[in-house]
């Protein structure tokens, strides 16, 4: 029975099922975001147009990938649009991961650079990184529904809100660097440090290093993550 009951929210007593209807609201907005942040590669896997590798590039793949000791469960070729498209990632629920590679990988980039990206790639998804970021990014929804529903004052949820994003965006930062760490135990630090600039001058860009921004963000700059490997070897 409910009837009568009270609960605690904030420095107020309201009635219990009064209660309940924010906390549903709040859960409800969780698991909805944290479900289209997980699924939503794997749906992009399944609409995207890709085609099967061919014999060569297969065989190029399977050499990349003993390199990287990881093997996909499946292999995915994207057709380049234009030069310089570079893409290794992983894609799919844990434990069966499919690779999506640009045909420029296989036949442009060398052995020992292709291997260390999809080295980064296992890395991340050895410790679940885009599962965590769906999490985070779950999670600071959730407090920000909890405010905008009542269930939390406002001036304490922006504080709570500040600490739990600070606190996640650098939990997220150091899994980053551990699956860095991860890559460079199997290729070599400065293999993998090398792979991320040719990768960086091939899209045009210049690595950035680490910035007050930093704070504010769940993926660590490149730059920074390239010096730290540079520090490694």
């Amino acid at each position: 029975m409910l009837e009568g009951s009270t609960a605690t929210v904030g420095t107020q007593t309201i009635p219990l099922q009064a209660a309940i209807d924010p906390l549903v609201f709040v859960g409800v907005a969780f698991g909805v975001f944290l479900f289209a942040a997980i699924a939503a590669p794997i749906v992009l896997l399944s609409v995207r147009e890709t085609r099967e590798p061919t014999a060569d590039e297969r065989d190029r793949i399977t050499t990349v990938a003993e390199a990287a000791d990881y093997e996909p469960r499946a292999v995915h070729v994207v057709e380049t649009v234009g030069d310089r498209s570079v893409e290794v990632s992983l894609r799919g629920p844990p434990g069966r991961r499919s690779l999506i590679v640009t045909d420029y990988v296989l036949s442009e980039l060398e052995d020992e650079t292709a291997a260390a990206l999809l080295a980064a790639e296992a890395g991340r998804s050895t410790l679940l990184y885009m599962e965590y970021r769906a999490l985070a990014a779950a999670t600071v929804i959730a407090i920000a529904t909890g405010m905008f529903g009542g269930l939390i004052p406002f001036s304490e949820g922006l504080f709570v809100l500040a600490v739990a994003a600070l606190g996640l965006f650098w939990g997220g930062r150091r899994l980053q660097f551990s699956a860095d760490s991860l890559a460079a135990a199997q290729v070599g630090p400065a293999s993998l440090a090398s792979a991320f600039e040719t990768v960086a001058a091939l899209r045009g860009i210049e690595p950035e290093g680490s910035t007050w921004r930093t704070w504010f963000e769940v993926q660590p700059p490149l730059g920074q993550r390239v010096e730290r490997l540079r520090d490694r070897s």
